[in-house]
């Protein structure tokens, strides 16, 4: 019988981004107010440093993965595992759509830049100022793959 991967549609994604959106937001928030420490927050800041190395070598495939993780990570630091496994559930569609558009779309410097500041936010403790920014930053990421798919005509990833 095997495993059945269902085609996304331009119109799944933008459902997808929406789920993402809220709940990594909220994710971030929590994740300022659990106020972690330089230990605690390793690993995010070690995933933004992996995407500007990548970007320096101009290698999108390593950024990808690298933001991929950064993603991980932040529903992880948010302590709730109901959204580490939505989030989860949600990462394969993401991950296709992403590898369809990554030569598409012009060097990812901005996503970067809206990480780090969302990093920052965390270690500051601002949960709302956190929710905002990574809010901010999903939006715009949806904005931008949702219309890469409809304007290259990638109607079923």
């Amino acid at each position: 019988r095997g495993v059945r991967i269902l085609p996304v549609s331009a119109d799944d994604m933008a459902e997808i981004y929406d789920v993402l959106t809220e709940l990594e937001s909220h994710a971030a928030g929590q994740a300022a107010v659990a106020g972690y420490g330089a230990d605690g927050l390793r690993d995010l800041e070690a995933a933004i440093d992996a995407m500007d190395a990548a970007l320096a070598r101009e290698d999108r495939e390593d950024w990808g993965d690298a933001d991929e993780r950064f993603h991980g990570e932040l529903v992880r630091l948010g302590g709730n595992s109901r959204i580490v496994a939505i989030a989860a559930m949600m990462s394969d569609q993401v991950r296709r759509a992403r590898a369809m558009t990554l030569y598409l779309r012009p060097l990812p410097v901005d996503s970067n830049e809206d990480h780090r500041a969302v990093l920052e936010a965390i270690r500051a403790g601002d949960g709302k100022r956190a929710a905002r920014l990574h809010r901010d930053h999903r939006t715009r990421a949806k904005a931008m793959m949702v219309a890469l798919l409809r304007d290259h005509r990638l109607h079923r990833l």
